[in-house]
C-alpha cells in the first residue's frame, strides 16, 4: 500500500515501512528508509481526521514504529485506504504484543529448567536438557518473532 505527498512517499509491505522523501517536490535527491516489522515494534497506532475548513483536507496517520515517531498526511479521497492502514497496523501492534510475551514466558520457563552440577551422574542428561532447551528456544523465536506479517494484510484485503 502507498500513499503519495508532495515531498514524499510512504510504502507498506508486509515486511516492512519505507518511507522516500525528497527535498522538494522537483528534486532528485531523496532519502530512503526502511524499517523492518521484525526488527522494531509498531505502538501507538493513532488516526486523526482533519476539520472541514479550506486547509483541512486531509487525515492523519501516527504511529511509532522503535524510537521513531511516524505522521503520514493523507488526502481525503484515500480515507478508506487509510483506515484499512490503520486496521492492519494496530492488529499488527497487537500481534507483536502477544509474540512478545508469549516469548517472554517461554525464555522463561525454559530458564527455570534446573542446571545439573558438572561430574554429577546427571550431567549427560543435563546436557540432552540443556540442548532441547536450546532448540525449543529457538524454535519458539522463529514461530514468535516473523519477518512477514503477509497475513495481516491479506486479512483486511491490502
Amino acid at each position: 500500500m502507498m500513499f503519495k505527498a508532495a515531498k514524499e512517499i510512504h510504502l507498506f509491505t508486509d515486511l516492512a515501512y519505507i518511507s522516500i522523501k525528497g527535498e522538494s517536490a522537483v528534486s532528485q535527491k531523496r532519502f530512503v528508509d526502511r524499517i523492518e516489522f521484525f526488527e522494531q515494534i509498531v505502538s501507538n497506532v493513532c488516526f486523526e481526521t482533519a476539520g472541514m475548513g479550506i486547509t483541512d483536507r486531509d487525515v492523519e496517520l501516527k504511529f511509532e514504529m522503535g524510537a521513531t515517531a511516524i505522521s503520514i498526511d493523507i488526502w481525503k479521497a484515500e480515507i478508506e485506504s487509510a483506515k484499512k492502514l490503520y486496521r492492519a497496523l494496530l492488529i499488527l501492534s497487537h500481534e507483536q504484543a502477544k509474540n512478545r510475551e508469549m516469548l517472554h514466558y517461554a525464555t522463561n520457563a525454559l530458564g527455570r529448567m534446573a542446571p545439573v552440577a558438572p561430574g554429577s551422574t546427571a550431567d549427560a542428561a543435563g546436557v540432552a536438557n540443556a540442548q532441547m532447551a536450546i532448540a525449543t528456544a529457538i524454535t519458539f523465536h522463529n514461530q514468535l518473532s516473523p519477518h512477514s506479517y503477509k497475513y495481516v494484510f491479506d486479512k483486511l484485503a491490502l
